[in-house]
This record gives C-alpha cells, sequence and structure tokens, in this order.
C-alpha cells in the first residue's frame, strides 16, 4: 500500500511538473503571439495615417507645379506624356519634405485614435506596456529614416536634374512655354507683350517689345540690321511675329512693325523706323549657367568636394554646407518626429484624432520656424553652420523624450 501511494505520489509530481512546463511554454509563446498581433496591428494603423499624411502633404508642397504643369498640357501645347514624366521627376523630389511631416501626421493620428477607442486603456490592462507600445513604430521609422540618407544624398539630386534637364529640353522645341497671353515677361532685358500666343506654331500676334536703357553697352544704332544694340531706351511693335531657337538663344522674326525711340533730353524728337519684316536674336547670357549643376542637383560627394576645394582656395562654401546639412537633417527628421509624437498621441484621450491633427501642425511650425532661424544664423555665419543646424532635431528629440518620460510615470 506503501508503495502504492508512493507511486501515484511520483507519478502526480511528474504530471505537475509536466503540466507547469508547458502553462509556461504555452504563456511564453501565447504572448509572444499576442505581442506581435498588437505590433502588426499598430503598424497597419501607423501605415494608413502615414501613407494619408503623405498624401495630403505631397498634394500641398506640389500644388503650385500641378498648376503649372497641368497648364503646360492644357494652354501650352506639350504632350501629356511629357507632363506626366516631368510630374514623375518631380515628385520625388518633395518626399524630402513630405515624409518627415507625414510621420509625424501617420504616428499623432494613430496614436491619437488607440487613446480615443481606449484601446490603450485596453492593452495596459492586459499588462502591455509602453515600450511594446512604441518600439514596432520607432523601428518602423527608423528603417525609413536610414532610406531617407541614401534617398537624399543621391537619388533626389539626379532627379532633380532630370527635371531641369527635360524641362529646358521642352522650352528649347516651345520657346513660348514660358510666354503668358496679355502678360509682360522679361526674357535677358527684352520686356516682351503679345496679345495671342500659339505655342503650337511659336508664333505670337500683337506684339510690343520694351527695351530700357543699358549703361554697360555704348553701342550706337546703325539702321535696321541693328536696332536691337541700341544702348538707349526704346519700344517696337509688330502686328505678328514668330520664334525659333538656336543653341543659345531664341530668334524673333517680326512682321509689319515699327521700331521708336526718343531722346531723354528732348521728348519730341523721336526716331520711328517701320518695316515690313524685321529678324534679330536675344542670345542667352544664362545659357552657360543652365549648363552647370545647381546644389540641389550635386550628390553629397560632388557638395563634399565643392567644399573642401572652396576651402582651400578659402573661398565662401556656405551655400554647398547648406545643402549638405539639410539632407541630413531631414532625413533623421522623423525619428525626432515620432519621438515627440508618441506620448502625445497616447496621453490625448478623448478627441485623440483631432488633438493629433491639430498638434501636427503645431509641432511642424514650431520645427521648421526653428531650423529657418537656424539656418539664417548659420549661413550669416553667426554659428558654425554644421553644429547649429541640429538644433531642430535635438530639441524636438529632447522634448519628446521628456514627454515619454512623464507619460511612463503618470
Amino acid at each position: 500500500m506503501e508503495e502504492v501511494i508512493l507511486y501515484v505520489s511520483f507519478y502526480a509530481v511528474i504530471v505537475y511538473s509536466i503540466s507547469f512546463h508547458f502553462s509556461i511554454i504555452f504563456d511564453i509563446i501565447l504572448g509572444d503571439f499576442m505581442i506581435k498581433k498588437i505590433h502588426a496591428y499598430i503598424i497597419k494603423e501607423f501605415v494608413y495615417s502615414f501613407l494619408f499624411g503623405l498624401a495630403v502633404f505631397s498634394m500641398l508642397l506640389l500644388l503650385d507645379q500641378v498648376f503649372q504643369l497641368v497648364d503646360l498640357f492644357l494652354s501650352k501645347g506639350v504632350s501629356l506624356f511629357l507632363v506626366i514624366k516631368l510630374f514623375a521627376l518631380i515628385f520625388p523630389n518633395i518626399l524630402t519634405l513630405a515624409v518627415p511631416m507625414a510621420v509625424l501626421f501617420g504616428v499623432l493620428l494613430a496614436y491619437g485614435r488607440f487613446s480615443e477607442d481606449n484601446e490603450i486603456t485596453a492593452m495596459k490592462a492586459n499588462c502591455v506596456d509602453y515600450k511594446t507600445l512604441s518600439v514596432p513604430v520607432i523601428v518602423f521609422v527608423a528603417v525609413l529614416s536610414f532610406f531617407l540618407i541614401f534617398f537624399n544624398h543621391f537619388i533626389s539630386p539626379s532627379m532633380h536634374g532630370d527635371f531641369r534637364n527635360l524641362f529646358n529640353e521642352i522650352i528649347t522645341k516651345r520657346p513660348l512655354v514660358k510666354l503668358d497671353e496679355k502678360a509682360l515677361i522679361s526674357v535677358e532685358g527684352y520686356n516682351i507683350y503679345a496679345n495671342k500666343v500659339d505655342n503650337k506654331n511659336n508664333s505670337m500676334f500683337g506684339i510690343t517689345i520694351y527695351k530700357f536703357a543699358d549703361q554697360t553697352k555704348k553701342q550706337k544704332s546703325q539702321g535696321a540690321a541693328s536696332l536691337q544694340n541700341d544702348s538707349g531706351e526704346w519700344r517696337m511693335s509688330a502686328s505678328s511675329g514668330t520664334v525659333k531657337t538656336y543653341s543659345n538663344g531664341i530668334q524673333l522674326t517680326l512682321y509689319k512693325g515699327y521700331w521708336q525711340r526718343a531722346t531723354p533730353s528732348n521728348i519730341k524728337n523721336m526716331t520711328h523706323v517701320v518695316f515690313q519684316s524685321y529678324t534679330f536674336n536675344i542670345p542667352f547670357q544664362a545659357a552657360q549657367a543652365a549648363q552647370t549643376v545647381t546644389t540641389k542637383e550635386m550628390s553629397s560627394v560632388q557638395l563634399l568636394k565643392m567644399i573642401k576645394d572652396h576651402k582651400k582656395q578659402d573661398i565662401p562654401y556656405t551655400a554647398y554646407s547648406s545643402e549638405y546639412w539639410q539632407r541630413w537633417i531631414f532625413a533623421l527628421a522623423p525619428i525626432a518626429f515620432v519621438l515627440v509624437a508618441i506620448p502625445i498621441g497616447i496621453m490625448s484621450g478623448k478627441g485623440g484624432k483631432t488633438i493629433g491633427f491639430g498638434m501636427s501642425l503645431g509641432v511642424l511650425l514650431f520645427y521648421y520656424m526653428l531650423f529657418l532661424l537656424v539656418l539664417n544664423l548659420g549661413e550669416k555665419g553667426r554659428a558654425p553652420l554644421g553644429l547649429i543646424i541640429w538644433l531642430p532635431n535635438i530639441l524636438t528629440s529632447g522634448i519628446g523624450a521628456y514627454l515619454f518620460t512623464r507619460m511612463v510615470k503618470k
């Protein structure tokens, strides 16, 4: 009988031990499964809000360009394919600013909804701490920032250059793209006005051209062959005209018009020349400059080389340094935004989505106003640009760390 009791007790201990260990393993597996589901749920909610914010901010930043590109197709005769290609090339350049804004908006909106629907309270009741609530989005945004570093330093400059090259190619083929009907525009010192513009045929009607005095030129009028080279102020009108392009300028051929120049000392003494047809060229002084690469189009390797060369020659290099550091600042801005947005979203309570939307605008205003301030100070040489330009990110991250600590203690 004692042996039976001993065996029963022995097996009872074994069964209890096995069940205890299985319960621990099951709890770990179940807990890990639940944590992963919570992480996936949080990421899903954030991504939806992030993409919505990205669409909104991208359209706001692209609004002016969209009107211009649509006008190229509707009014200027540029093909729809080229307009779509221009849009595709300019859109990625907007992401440098739009992605940090969308991250802030997405985090505040997602966590604001969690708080408003009491999901934060429900998660905490199931022993889900703030680390579990925060880590998935922080890791996601950190990966996004790593991608932005590469994007800002290499991809965006290249596409910016492709956009400008394509736009210049369109201008070369259609020189009247920049000329609007019944609007005065300036082209290399010539002020041109036209009642009607036909972009398809590169022709104009009801043309008036004004040229103001050029003190750098002392050339005198040499008859109708060089009327445009007169250094004084003159006006030219014609009933119609055509425009052609050449390597570094445009050629205007005017029909049935006149050229006038008044003498400043005696306004009644006016030179008046009538012509049936008159052709002259407007050279683009900026043609060579247009072929050079701007700071927006330089890769970061090129910017660093320019900074190094300018330092050796003791030449100001602020423009290159500013562009280089801005690429780092905007690439890492999402991390600063997510640190400050998570505690604000969690602590927002009722009306979380509304508060999140309002707070996103407030944080963006604070950040970019501070950025413009430090950029201005750095470019004027009042502070080291490479150091002070980090102030917006550091200060925003510091505020986020303070709010996160306060949230945990609450």
